[in-house]
């Protein structure tokens, strides 16, 4: 902006996400600093701020930022090494020994490029599983906050002697970056027989995030293995098994859930506990589908992620969620068992209260963050435009974004990147990915190089 206090988006078709779901015609979007004043009928905002500076829509849809609820920002790096896996192999042969030999300059490097594609897909808010504590979080939040995107980063936790680790970086971090910043402890639960099984820490670890106002952030029943090991070892489901640890609850986020059945849906929905679904890397990797329907309709949140670009081989929010509606309604054989609507709630506002920030962001609304997202439609693939939201969901990619504001400021106008030199952060990765291929087994080719 240029001295004026009021930023105008104006001549845009706003699909607000408010509670009544609102999509506004001929709109406009009044921002002041970090926050959404008014969203209205443009002609009527024009004349309330006759002095704004304006920002042409040129007939685009509005969007409240996407949010990317499970989003491994660090595997970028691994894009197109890990394909045709199934999990034990994936996190055995290629993602473990990743994160344990690689150097942290390299996280950072892997966290650039992901958060260069989240926005130029529209995404403005992601929530990272597994920061390893041998990360240097300061550089990766200081990446962040220089990205101008929101993050959730969860610092892993495998044993009690982790937990004071977690503690000190939710304590230096947790809203930093002008309050973009938020650290959760990611927890590790068992999975199949031979993990380690700490009684001492699943308690515990959902009581210092209790103490510190932060939450849990965990993988939870997105194989067979997993359900199999609790009903073997302890005769529960993973979700009695859960409640029982006290690790349950509105700050607690679950993410796949492929297994869980009706039982279990009531129990998440008694205690608020979110659900995250990712169906291109679930689908992908033949773990299986979350039930999202039923968890819907049992009352529990549900928010969407891409998992990431190891597994999924994109970090588009906006393919995500055509995937989501794919997956459900091929799973029950119905038609509209998950709608586009549903979809972008689950990207948007359901995104939002899974992380316990619908209060802030996930609906254009006045009063909260000048989180918006201009999607232009005028293109061959997404023409004519009979439903906006249709459009969006089953005809778009990231490549239809054209602008992206957060906190009021534009990272991205016209496809061009404002914050951060995108050239650099290319030549960065490349390098960095040079240094990774270093650490891994070589992926077979099944075609011939010349």
């Amino acid at each position: 902006m240029t001295g004026c206090r009021v930023l105008l988006v104006t001549d845009v078709t706003a699909v607000t996400m408010d509670p009544r779901r609102r999509v506004i015609s001929d709109a406009a979007l009044a921002i002041d600093g970090s926050r959404i004043v008014d969203v209205a009928k443009a002609a009527d905002l024009v004349a309330r701020h006759p002095d704004a500076e304006r920002l042409d829509g040129r007939g685009m849809v509005a969007l409240p930022g996407l949010i990317d609820a499970h989003a491994h920002a660090d595997q970028s790096l691994l894009r197109g090494r890990t394909d045709d896996l199934t999990w034990i192999p994936f996190l055995a042969h290629w993602v473990d020994p990743y994160l344990t030999r690689r150097e942290p300059e390299v996280t950072v490097a892997a966290y650039r490029l992901t958060m260069v594609e989240m926005i130029r897909s529209g995404t403005t808010c992601f929530v990272s599983p597994n920061v390893d504590p041998r990360d240097d979080l300061a550089a990766l939040v200081g990446a962040v906050d220089a990205m101008g995107v929101r993050a959730v980063l969860a610092r892993w936790v495998d044993r009690p002697g982790a937990l004071p680790g977690a503690r000190t970086a939710v304590e230096a971090w947790d809203g930093t970056a002008d309050g973009r910043v938020r650290v959760r402890i990611g927890l590790d639960i068992p999975r199949v027989q031979g993990d380690r099984y700490q009684p001492d820490l699943y308690g515990a670890a959902a009581e210092q995030a209790r103490e510190l106002g932060s939450g849990l952030v965990s993988h939870f029943c997105s194989e067979t293995e997993d359900w199999t090991y609790f009903e073997d070892r302890f005769g529960l489901r993973p979700t009695q098994w859960a409640e029982q640890q006290g690790i349950l609850g509105p700050s607690t986020l679950l993410i796949n859930g492929c297994w869980l059945t009706a039982v279990e849906a009531r129990i998440l929905a008694d205690t608020a506990t979110p659900v995250v679904a990712s169906p291109t890397a679930t689908m992908k990797m033949a773990s299986g589908t979350t039930p999202v329907r039923d968890l819907r309709d049992a009352g529990v949140i549900v928010a969407l992620g891409t998992d990431g670009a190891a597994n999924n081989n994109s970090f588009d929010m906006i393919r995500e969620m055509k995937a989501a509606c794919l997956a459900q309604n091929a799973a029950r054989r119905r038609a509209a068992t998950l709608t586009a609507e549903d979809a972008l709630e689950m990207a948007t506002i359901e995104g939002a209260r899974a992380l316990g920030q619908d209060h802030d962001i996930g609906s254009l609304e006045a009063g909260k963050k000048a989180d918006v997202v201009l999607i232009d439609l005028e293109r061959a693939h997404t023409w004519p435009v009979t439903d906006a939201v249709s459009n969006l969901v089953y005809a778009a990619h990231g490549a239809n974004v054209d602008t992206v504001i957060v906190d009021g400021r534009v990272l991205m106008r016209g496809g061009v990147l404002t914050k951060v030199d995108e050239a650099a952060v290319l030549r960065d990765a490349a390098t960095a990915e040079a240094r990774v291929a270093a650490l891994l087994p070589e992926r077979p080719q099944r075609w011939p190089r010349e």
